[in-house]
This record gives C-alpha cells, sequence and structure tokens, in this order.
C-alpha cells in the first residue's frame, strides 16, 4: 500500500503557539517618610488657602460665597493675633495692598493650620505608604486655581486696565518724586504693546494649564512670567509680594515631578520615557464625556467672565475711560489771595504752580513749594462750578469754586480755599509736544536716543 504524498498546496499539521504569562506591574515603590509629610503638609496649605475654590468662580453663588467666607477670616485672623502673637489690632479696611500686617498674619494662620492638619493626617493615617490618587487630585486643583488666575491677570494687561496711560499728572511730574511702584506703573502703562506681550504669557500658560498635555509647557511658561513678576514687586515694592511668590510655587509645584525628565533631555542628552496622563478618578465613557462638557463649560466661563471684567474696567479707569471736561494740565499765571496778589516764589505754601485734571475725575493741584494735594473733581462749565473733594467717599469735605472759561485755553476760578478768598488764572499747558508722547518708534536710529 503506498502513502499518498501531500501537495505542496495543502496545509500542513499547525503548531501552537506559546502564550506568554501575564506579568503583573510591579508594585509602586513606597514613598519616603519625608515626601509622604511634605505632601500632607502642602495638600493641606492648598486646600486651606484655596478654600471655596472653584465654587466661588461660579455664576450666582461665586461672590456670595466669596464675600462670606473674606468676611469669616476678618473675624478668624485679628482674633488668632490678638491672643496669640498680641500688639495692635489688625486692620482689615481694604486698601488695595496685598501685604498689609492682616495678610501677613492670615498667611502663617494658613501654615499653622497646615501644619496641625499634617500632623493629625500623619498619625491617623500612619501605615499607608503613599497617595497616588490624592496627588493626582491636588495636581488637578493646583492646575485649575492657577490656570484662573494667571487667565484674570493676563486678560488685565490684554485689555490694558490693570495699567493705564500715564495721566496729565504723571507725565509731568519729576521722576525723583515718583515712588518705585509709581514708577513701574508709569513705565508699564506707557506701552500697550508690552502690556499685550506679558499679558499674552500669562493667557497662554494658563490655557495651557487647562490640559494635562500640557500642563509641564504651562508650567514652565508661568514659571518664567511669574519670576518676572515677583522680582518687580520685589524689587520696586510693590505689595503683592505674597500673592505673586505663591502663585510661582504653584507653578514650581506642578512642575517637580517632570523635573528628572526634563533634566534628561535638557542637561543631560539622554532619552526619558513618556508619564500616564491619567485622570485621579476612573469613570465610564458617558461620565468622562459628560465631565468634559463641565470642562470646557468652566474654561468658557472663565474666559467670559475675566474678559467681561477686564473689558468693564478698560472702560471705566483704563485707557478707554471717559476724557472729563477740562481734561489737560493747567499752569498758574497768576494766584490771588484774600485780595492780595502772590508771587510766584519757590517754597511758598499757598500760591498755586500748576494742576491737572485727569481721567477718573481727579485733580491733582501742585504748590509752590512742590507739595501736591489730590482731590476728586466734579465740573460743570454750565453751571460755572468746580467742586473738590478730599476723598470719593459720600462725606467727603468739600469745597465749591466758580469757573469760568474766556477761551479753550484759560480758566479762571474763584472762591473760598483753605480758609481764604482765592481768584486764580491758569493757562492750558500743550502736553501733546512732550517728547515721550511724541517720539514714536524708528527702526533706523543712527545713535541711541536717551533723554
Amino acid at each position: 500500500m503506498t502513502t499518498a504524498t501531500p501537495l505542496a498546496s495543502e496545509p500542513g499539521p499547525v503548531a501552537p503557539v506559546p502564550v506568554a504569562p501575564v506579568t503583573p506591574a510591579p508594585e509602586p515603590a513606597p514613598w519616603s517618610l519625608a515626601t509622604r509629610v511634605a505632601f500632607r503638609f502642602v495638600f493641606a496649605y492648598v486646600i486651606i488657602q484655596g478654600f471655596a475654590f472653584p465654587l466661588d468662580a461660579l455664576p450666582f453663588i461665586g461672590t456670595t460665597l466669596s464675600t462670606a467666607i473674606s468676611d469669616a477670616w476678618e473675624l478668624v485672623v485679628p482674633w488668632v493675633y490678638r491672643h496669640v502673637v498680641g500688639g495692635q489690632e489688625l486692620s482689615t479696611a481694604t486698601s488695595g495692598s496685598g501685604d498689609k500686617a492682616f495678610d501677613y498674619a492670615q498667611t502663617g494662620l494658613f501654615l499653622a493650620l497646615a501644619l496641625i492638619v499634617a500632623s493629625a493626617w500623619s498619625f491617623i493615617d500612619r501605615h499607608r505608604t503613599r497617595y497616588v490618587k490624592a496627588r493626582d487630585f491636588l495636581r488637578v486643583y493646583v492646575r485649575y486655581l492657577l490656570a484662573t488666575t494667571m487667565l484674570s491677570y493676563g486678560l488685565a494687561k490684554v485689555f490694558k486696565s490693570q495699567f493705564p496711560f500715564p495721566s496729565v499728572e504723571r507725565l509731568t511730574q519729576p521722576v525723583g518724586e515718583l515712588s518705585p511702584m509709581g514708577l513701574l506703573w508709569t513705565f508699564m502703562g506707557y506701552s500697550p504693546g508690552y502690556n499685550l506681550f506679558t499679558g499674552g504669557a500669562e493667557v497662554l500658560g494658563a490655557l495651557l494649564l487647562f490640559s494635562r498635555r500640557t500642563t509641564t509647557l504651562g508650567s514652565l511658561v508661568v514659571i518664567g512670567v511669574m519670576s518676572n513678576v515677583v522680582a518687580l514687586n520685589f524689587f520696586y515694592d510693590v505689595p503683592v509680594k505674597i500673592y505673586s511668590t505663591q502663585l510661582l510655587l504653584y507653578a514650581v509645584l506642578l512642575l517637580l515631578p517632570d523635573l528628572r525628565r526634563l533634566a534628561d533631555v535638557l542637561v543631560l542628552n539622554r532619552a526619558t520615557q513618556p508619564v500616564t496622563l491619567a485622570t485621579p478618578f476612573t469613570f465610564s465613557t458617558r461620565t468622562t464625556w459628560a465631565l468634559l462638557g463641565v470642562k470646557l463649560l468652566f474654561i468658557g466661563w472663565m474666559l467670559h467672565s475675566h474678559a467681561s471684567r477686564t473689558m468693564e474696567g478698560y472702560a471705566k479707569w483704563g485707557d478707554g475711560s471717559p476724557i472729563p471736561p477740562l481734561y489737560g494740565l493747567y499752569e498758574v499765571e497768576s494766584f490771588t489771595r484774600a485780595g492780595t496778589e502772590v508771587p510766584p516764589r519757590m517754597g511758598d505754601t499757598t500760591r498755586w504752580r500748576s494742576f491737572a485734571i485727569g481721567r477718573r475725575s481727579r485733580l491733582t493741584l501742585r504748590k509752590m513749594d512742590d507739595s501736591t494735594q489730590r482731590f476728586q473733581v466734579t465740573v460743570s462749565v454750565a453751571d460755572r462750578t468746580l467742586v473738590l473733594a478730599d476723598s470719593p467717599a459720600a462725606d467727603a469735605k468739600k469745597t465749591t469754586l466758580t469757573l469760568e472759561q474766556p477761551d479753550a485755553e484759560h480758566l479762571v476760578i474763584q472762591g473760598t480755599f483753605e480758609g481764604a478768598p482765592v481768584d486764580v488764572r491758569a493757562r492750558k499747558v500743550d502736553t501733546s509736544k512732550l517728547q515721550l508722547l511724541n517720539r514714536g518708534f524708528h527702526w533706523v536710529q543712527e545713535a541711541p536716543f536717551n533723554r
């Protein structure tokens, strides 16, 4: 019997394919004790300092919630300071400064509370070796907290409401009279282009932080921007030192997990490995898409609210604010007090030298001794009145003077000022001829124009 030989086209027996055994993922290494304690402290501080975010950024409830929390701290911080430190009472009045004694005391209280929470947490949860989910949650929280803040500051520069153009009074004020902060505000307010550049960088950093994939790049941008801001605040004595330093540290906190990978690429010239961009918690597909929708709504609301707020500021007190009647700088040509003409002698404490009427209804009076007085001014050319108020408050002391305008370049002001009748004749100064305003931009310069 002959055995048939199989044709070449016929399939032969199939060898079994070996299946590699499934190797479980290696267990993450436990965190050191110092890392665990530091994480607990940082986590506690960030939550305490940013308490109520992002609820305080939402419509309808945000303002009410922010006010309630602020009022609560204004009760708690002075009480703790009074019973722990002692000394003078802390002022809680709004002044525009972020470096008041109250702010330092509040920061100290935040640090103390974070230390207490971290100590109790370390004792209660002493057997846990790592905090992966909590770390991821903190990273998301800091990303959004920092991004919304940078968005606010950035748009305030893009729409130029934070640094308005120098007033007529500031343009003619001697440089030596400027405070360091005044010099910085004048420098920043002069250039819309530089505001757009710096504000655009802040907005760019904020938008990059909203995505996990671009968080590292966004942190680098924000660190660059905020390092400059912190330096300006410290070296020009701007009272936002505490808050700007905190924002810079938040950006550094976001960058910490990538420091080794950045060093591998930028310094050591060696390959690095990608990281898993996972969310702190796992959700179903439907829930993930719903959360994405909520995220987009939140970012959209932040863009809308901050942009509308800064545009409103631009129109109220920025470069877009209305120009009041008689806006400009006026040089006093003659000054009569109590029926006697006062000559322009340097050092005289009663005679007016000049006055400037600027935006936001402000009048700055300069006397012959170079002292200045600032008033809120209400001008009515039709009623021929000029009302000077010591402050914007409703109960401020007011002085009403009569006003005449013989022509477009001259003013006559009469009435009782500082206990005596005065007659002031002033001429408007053409500030458009100031070098700072008409120098312009030049591509080609044969020599530096440094005046």
